[in-house]
């Protein structure tokens, strides 16, 4: 989707959707390896979304291929965000399904952790509100830093609820008991 979207905007070549996406913070969002961005872009060639346009050469570098959007790239990338905005999907994070049984761990380890996540999600925000600015300030649309956005809202949530649930456990509020088991029939 995020190769199909850029080529959407103008014809490009990989290593430029690469910069793009890391200026546009949507590493956040898709996991984005080094050369996953090419393959992906030789799987869309291979599949009719993309086609090449045009080769270029800037100094001693290696020749570029840029790549356009066809009608078929359009039609799926149409397809994918329609999906991936109106439709609520399960998601099977890591996180919740630690914390349905963070029972089975001493109290104070729990508390531990708990703010142990919540330190490393104050250093994540931290430094993405730092390039967030930085994209800003350089001029990229608020339109594509959506999801960055959505991702600090998301995140500074959790801060404030990983406090609030630390200290509710810390306090007593929270039962540390595991539930008696319901006999088999």
């Amino acid at each position: 989707m995020a190769v199909l979207a850029l080529l959407r905007e103008r014809p490009r070549h990989p290593y430029e959707m690469q910069a793009l996406l890391r200026e546009r913070q949507v590493g956040a969002v898709v996991k984005i390896r080094g050369g996953s961005l090419y393959d992906t872009v030789q799987r869309s060639l291979k599949a009719g979304l993309v086609e090449p346009v045009d080769r270029t050469r800037s100094g001693a570098r290696p020749e570029r291929t840029v790549y356009a959007l066809t009608d078929a790239g359009a039609d799926l990338l149409h397809t994918l965000v329609r999906g991936s905005v109106a439709e609520v999907r399960p998601e099977y994070p890591v996180f919740p399904a630690g914390l349905a049984h963070i029972l089975h761990l001493e109290r104070a380890e729990a508390v531990e952790l708990l703010h142990e996540r919540c330190r490393a999600l104050e250093k994540i925000v931290e430094e993405n509100a730092s390039a967030l600015a930085a994209a800003r300030e350089s001029g990229v649309p608020p339109v594509v830093l959506l999801e960055a956005d959505h991702g600090m809202l998301l995140r500074r949530t959790e801060i404030g609820w990983l406090r609030e649930t630390a200290l509710a456990i810390e306090d007593g509020t929270v039962d540390w008991a595991v539930p008696p088991t319901t006999p088999q029939e």
